[in-house]
């Protein structure tokens, strides 16, 4: 009788664990999406916020565009290089050498 037992037990002992094996290999490739899922999720947040970083960023110039007449000149000078009427405008640009430069 006791060797009955004994596979009966056996028995069991391999059907838990076929039951869970056979969970685990269902939910398994759904624990792998939803954190696939979740790692494009942070990823969309952070670019979520740099475009709202810099849309608070040209909307501030937009202000100032609106506003700082010395910031519209400022930037029309140097960025496209633009001048008043009768103005000369001189450019220096350094010369690249391969010469080393001692300073004093």
């Amino acid at each position: 009788m006791n060797v009955w037992l004994t596979i009966y037990r056996v028995a069991m002992i391999v059907f838990v664990a076929m039951v869970i094996v056979a969970v685990v290999s269902l939910f398994l490739p759904k624990i792998r999406q939803n954190q696939e899922r979740q790692r494009k999720l942070t990823i969309l947040e952070e670019e979520n916020r740099a475009k709202e970083d810099m849309i608070k960023q040209l909307q501030s110039q937009q202000d100032q565009f609106l506003s700082d007449s010395r910031y519209v000149e400022r930037v029309a000078r140097e960025e496209l290089g633009k001048a008043k009427a009768g103005e000369t405008i001189f450019r220096f640009s350094e010369r690249k050498t391969n010469a080393f430069r001692v300073r004093p």
